[in-house]
């Protein structure tokens, strides 16, 4: 009996690249004829007509779902709700945009085969702005320095994962998705194989700057209590400081060394340490805000359509 292989397809607007990228599945099905594949396309409640070509398009594939969310959960949600649903013995996750190439998955096929339990890919080259790559390269830094786990670098979302990783993985209720972290969280045997991504076959990316930076938060509120020990830190030497300068001052006064104090250092310095106090009460907050929405148990995503 041959193996299953689910392929998730997550995708919001993408009906101009939705035909493109199921024609290179397609190909990829006919290659690896020692398998059984299953094709999952995950609407995340598109609004410009593609849920219609999806519903095409699967007409050509003899094991396929369509499964649509009743809105926009994010696109960590959406792959978590593919995983959720997929019945192979292995999973893989590709986007619909085209920037990660369908011919890799051959390759994580075979390190799976080998005993590899999850497959991913790394980005060693790859085409988008400056502003966003070095924000990219930032956060990396940050999070390879910092995480109380290991996550691999440059690692996207593109893998193949075992079914006994997914098990785990669907146990996880976080409202706060991070999949990279999760599934370096659950160990087992992992590898790496490095790509080069390509340019998307057509559109913009409907990840803005602004959810690359909510997705990059959760990341860091999830793998590491950096920022809070840095809060811990501030606080313990601006105390630290604050008291040896009294101690300084008192001195000094008793001494008769002191004269009038400016009023322009005395503002300069309380705006000073307003705003660090307000730094500081604002990483607290992001922290107090995803334990809140953890405490909810509001359900990750919500199914429409299958």
């Amino acid at each position: 009996m041959k193996k299953l292989i689910s392929i998730i397809i997550p995708f919001f607007n993408e009906k101009q690249n939705l035909p493109i990228i199921l024609a290179e599945v397609k190909k990829l099905i006919q290659i690896e004829k020692n398998y059984d594949f299953e094709l999952l396309l995950m609407d995340n409640n598109s609004t410009d007509g593609s849920n219609v070509i999806a519903k095409e398009e699967l007409k050509s594939f003899n094991n396929s779902r369509y499964i649509k969310l009743s809105r926009n959960f994010g696109y960590q949600a959406n792959i978590k709700a593919g995983y959720d649903n997929c019945k192979g013995d292995a999973a893989i996750q590709l986007d619909a945009d085209g920037e990660d190439d369908p011919k890799i998955i051959s390759e994580f096929i075979k390190e799976w085969e080998n005993g590899y339990d999850v497959v991913y890919g790394i980005r060693e080259k790859r085409e988008e702005n400056f502003v966003l790559s070095f924000f990219r390269n930032i956060f990396y830094l940050f999070i390879k320095t910092f995480s109380e786990i290991d996550i691999p670098e440059k690692a996207g979302d593109f893998r193949i994962l075992d079914k006994k990783v997914i098990k785990f993985l669907k146990k996880f209720d976080e409202k706060n998705l991070y999949l990279r972290g999760l599934i370096s969280f659950i160990g087992f045997k992992q590898k790496g194989i490095k790509y080069s991504r390509k340019k998307r076959f057509s559109g913009k990316s409907k990840i803005s700057l602004l959810k690359y930076f909510d997705i990059s938060i959760s990341a860091i509120t999830s793998f590491t209590k950096a920022p809070l020990m840095i809060v811990f830190f501030i606080g313990f030497f601006i105390f630290l400081g604050s008291l040896i300068m009294l101690i300084v001052y008192l001195i000094l006064y008793l001494g008769g060394s002191v004269t009038e104090p400016g009023f322009t250092t005395i503002i300069l310095i309380q705006l000073l340490f307003f705003g660090l106090i307000m730094f500081l009460i604002g990483i607290l907050s992001i922290y107090v805000g995803f334990i809140l929405d953890e405490v909810k148990k509001r359900p990750t995503y919500i199914v429409d359509d299958e």
